[in-house]
Order: structure tokens, then C-alpha cells, then sequence
């Protein structure tokens, strides 16, 4: 008795393959134009800056390093960045 053939695997249709890829796509232009705006703020010239000590958290100070290694970006920018939104959230 022969044994039975194996079933070969159906490829993905490239359609398949798109649908699959739109919530990834989404995820990368949400990216893209937040870091648009990020880039945007760091050529303005008009927003001065000055040096203030915090006391925070180690791990805050980790992620805001490491968020800005990820993005290319200043630390200023990634701790603006915080500020503006935790201040937007606040307001009535």
C-alpha cells in the first residue's frame, strides 16, 4: 500500500499577502508623520531652550536615551515631546 502524497502548501495570493500587510502599513505611516513632526520642531528655531535638573525615574531616563537613539532625534526633542502631550492631555 502506497503511502498517501503529502498535501503541498497553497501560497499566499499577492492580494493576501497586501490585506495582511495594511495594519503594519498603517503602524508605519502613524511613524512616519509623528516623526515628521518631530523633525519639524527640531528645525524650529524660534523654541529656546534651557538646562533644568528633574529628579525622575532611572527607567524613564533609559527610555527617553533610548527613544531618541530610535528616532534619530535629540533627547530635548523626546522629552518636549512628552511635556507637549502630558500638557495637551490636561487641558479642559
Amino acid at each position: 500500500m502506497a503511502a498517501p502524497r503529502k498535501q503541498r502548501a497553497e501560497i499566499p495570493s499577492s492580494e493576501d499577502v497586501v490585506i495582511s500587510l495594511i495594519p503594519v502599513l498603517q503602524e508605519l505611516a502613524t511613524w512616519w508623520v509623528s516623526r515628521k513632526d518631530i523633525l519639524a520642531q527640531a528645525c524650529d528655531t524660534t523654541q529656546e531652550t534651557e538646562r533644568i535638573t528633574f529628579h525622575v525615574e532611572r527607567r524613564w531616563i533609559e527610555a527617553i536615551r533610548r527613544q531618541a537613539d530610535l528616532d534619530g532625534v535629540t533627547i530635548t526633542q523626546v522629552v518636549n515631546q512628552a511635556f507637549k502631550r502630558h500638557f495637551e492631555e490636561k487641558k479642559p
